[in-house]
């Protein structure tokens, strides 16, 4: 299945959004998810299913000024 990551259109082999997380190096770090324009809660993570062609943007607080 297809899905796009902010913006860049990527195949997955699974559909379960915590393992997607997890597979895009993100895992570790404390970030937020939303597909498709709608932040999904990290406790729905484990049993959320993305579809194909979905959009995920996935974001991080930054420091700095």
């Amino acid at each position: 299945m297809h899905v796009f990551v902010n913006g860049d259109r990527i195949r997955l082999d699974t559909d379960l959004l915590a393992e997607i997380v997890e597979a895009l190096g993100f895992g570790d770090r404390k970030v937020v998810v939303a597909v498709n324009e709608t932040f999904v809660a990290k406790t729905e993570w484990p049993s959320y299913q993305v579809s194909s062609e979905d959009r995920l943007d996935i974001l991080s607080a930054m420091q700095g000024g």
